[in-house]
Formats: C-alpha cells, structure tokens, sequence
C-alpha cells in the first residue's frame, strides 16, 4: 500500500510541477498511472489535498538537504555558495505555470508556503551569517538584522505577482537577489573565496 501511495505521490510530484495543477483533473492522474480513481482517493481524499501534500512534502525533503549542508564542517562563504546552488537546483524544477496555479487558485496554500520558507530560512541563515561574522568573512553587522534583510528580501523577490509580473525566471530572480546580498555582506576575505567558487563553477565541465 505504501508503494502504491508513493508511487502517486511522486508522479503528483513530476507532473504538477512541470505542468501546474489546475487543469489535470482526478481522471487524468488516474489514466495516466493506468489505476482506478477509487484508488487514488483511497490515500488523498481530493486533488487540494494531494496538492498540498505534494507541496509540503517537497518542501520537507529539501528542509533536511538545507540542514545537512548549514551542519556540515565548511566555512560560512561555501556553505552560503552551497545553499544558492541547491535552492537553484529546486528552483530550476518549477514551471511558470506552476508558480501560476499557485498565486490564480490557491493563494491561502501560497501564505502557508511563505511562512514555512521564511520560518527555514531564518533558522538556517542565523547560523551561517553568525559563523561568517565570527570567522571575519561577512561584515561584523547584527546577525539579526542581515538574515531579516536577507528573508525579506527573498519574500519580496522570489514570490508568484514579482515573477509573474516581470516575466523573471524564479532561477534568475533568486540568483541575482542571492548575488546582491551576498557582496553587501562579504568582507574583501570573504568576497576572495565567493569569486573564486563562482569561477570553478564556470569552468567545471558539462
């Protein structure tokens, strides 16, 4: 049963994010994994749940992948450099129209993903901006007031009516606020050690 379950989740999973949610209906997830629509409700009573549960599951995961790499033993700068580019590989999975579907039709679903960004990446970014600032490579500022710059700033920035409205990518709206950020608060010490990963990332090969 189990499998069963998860195999409609993660198919829920490839599928609303390539494609958005609100114009695939019961029927269509029910064809296309070739099963009864009994059985899909048997695990999500209806598509708002299997949405919701699709969202905050997704959101979980990488909730533990971004603890792993703020716990691990790096300096501040590549833990920061580390976290940008997993958020963008997250990020590069979502379609205009999911991010669409998400502000048109269930725009209280999109209030509870915005406090449980914001609730994540205040945790996480205390840590690294407090260690960055202990180890001299972020300017010696108030750790709080830099992460809730930091946190507005992506709220602001990366959130359905700026993308949608600026036809931004969420990839390059996310990278160039990251970008942004980042050089008001490395020291010179700091600023070496960014340049230099963005510059092994250039030229890694394809």
């Amino acid at each position: 049963m189990q499998e069963e379950k998860e195999k409609i989740y993660q198919f829920a999973v490839d599928k609303f994010l390539r494609e958005g949610f609100y114009k695939t209906t019961m029927d269509d997830l029910a064809s296309q994994l070739r099963m009864s629509k009994k059985t899909i409700y048997k695990y999500f009573s209806s598509k708002e749940v299997l949405v919701k549960e699709v969202v905050f599951s997704f959101l979980s995961a990488r909730a533990e992948q971004i603890k792993a790499i703020v716990d691990a033993d790096d300096n501040a700068v590549i833990k920061f450099f580390k976290l940008v580019e997993y958020l963008g590989s997250i990020i590069i999975k979502f379609s205009d129209r999911w991010i669409s579907d998400i502000q048109l039709y269930t725009p209280d679903l999109w209030k509870e993903i915005d406090k449980f960004r914001a609730k994540m990446m205040y945790a996480n970014l205390m840590k690294i901006i407090r260690q960055g600032i202990n180890e001299e490579y972020f300017v010696d500022k108030s750790a709080e007031i830099i992460v809730t710059i930091f946190v507005s700033s992506v709220r602001a920035v990366v959130n359905p009516d700026f993308i949608m409205n600026n036809k931004f990518s969420v990839s390059t709206a996310l990278d160039s606020t990251l970008e942004i950020l980042m050089n008001g608060i490395m020291t010179e010490k700091g600023k070496k050690i960014f340049n230099r990963l963005k510059a092994e990332k250039i030229n890694e090969p394809d």
